[in-house]
This record gives C-alpha cells, structure tokens and sequence, in this order.
C-alpha cells in the first residue's frame, strides 16, 4: 500500500502482483478526481467505463454504490457518495465487450485486500513444494467475498489438483500470460 499524507490531505492506493485491481482510499471529506488525458470515457451509473486510454488499454473504474461523477473536461470527480473508497480494474486488451467485462468485475471491486500471506509445505519423497495463497479481505459493500487474482505461469501451469483452475481472462505480462 502506497501512503501519500501531506497533512491536509491523505490518499492511499493498494496494488500487488497479479492483481487486475488496484484500490483507493482517501479522507471521507475529499473529493475523487481522475484525469483521463486519451481515449473515450462513458457513465454508467457509479462506474467510469474507459476505453483505448493508452496503446488500446482499457479500464473500469468503480464508485461507491449510489456515486455519480461529474465530468469537466478530461478531469472526473466524484464525492463517492460520502464513501472513502474507490476501485480501478485493468479489463483483459482480449476481452470484445469492455462495458461487459467491467460489469461482470464489478462484484470484485469493493473486496480489498487486507494481508496477504503465502505457506510453503515441502514433500522430501516427490520432491513437490505446495504454496497456499491466503488473502485476508474487507468487503466494503456487496455480497462477493473473493478477491479477483491472477496466477502467472508458473503458478498455473503447476496447480495442485484441488486448486480452481482459472479458464476465463488473461493478460499479457512481462513474465508471461496471467490467467
């Protein structure tokens, strides 16, 4: 987590590795401002849909339920409905329906990550090594207890046989494609 305080105002943002998501907090009193400087934005309801922002990126940003933002130029603001919270989610460059896409993501857009911890377990006689993943989370609102997380090829590619298996989106990185 990112810690910006000048005393006056305070803004945190929270990313990690493998995560499509990173999540904001701020003073409740503050006001939300984005500044989209390329590509098309549109409205919908609490969410900015923003699409071909950067070399065909396209993002959702996610506002507390009830939200509304008010746009004035290139700049976006919001007050997130007296809310602390906002979410932005990094859409697959494969997905054909962004608006969709960010749609379905939204149920994950208000589960933050608190902690994250990994536990190794070593099997001297099949020389395998088991690594569970754990994500403590705060719902800030709705019913989604998951976090959505990638695994990068060599998580994926060596899964445990009651591990998901995760079949549906992935993104290009530098050490590979994140499912």
């Amino acid at each position: 987590t990112m810690d910006w305080d000048d005393g006056t105002h305070q803004f945190q943002a929270t990313t990690g590795v493998a995560m499509p998501f990173i999540y904001f907090t701020k003073k409740t009193s503050e006001v939300a401002q984005i500044t989209i400087n390329s590509g098309t934005v549109v409205i919908s309801n609490e969410m900015l849909i923003c699409t071909n922002v950067k070399n065909g990126a396209d993002f959702a940003v996610y506002a507390p339920t009830g939200s509304t933002w008010t746009q004035n130029g290139s700049v976006y603001t919001s007050t997130l409905n007296g809310k602390n919270y906002w979410s932005i989610a990094f859409i697959p460059l494969t997905a054909s329906d962004v608006a969709s896409v960010a749609a379905e993501y939204k149920k994950y857009a208000y589960v933050f990550p608190v902690k994250t911890t990994a536990g190794y377990s070593y099997n001297e006689s099949t020389s395998v090594v088991r690594t569970d993943f754990t994500i403590q989370t705060e719902v800030k609102e709705g019913t989604e207890t998951n976090m959505l997380i990638g695994l990068l090829p060599h998580q994926w590619a060596h899964l445990a046989t009651d591990s998901p298996v995760p079949d549906k989106y992935s993104y290009a990185t530098i050490r590979g494609e994140m499912k």
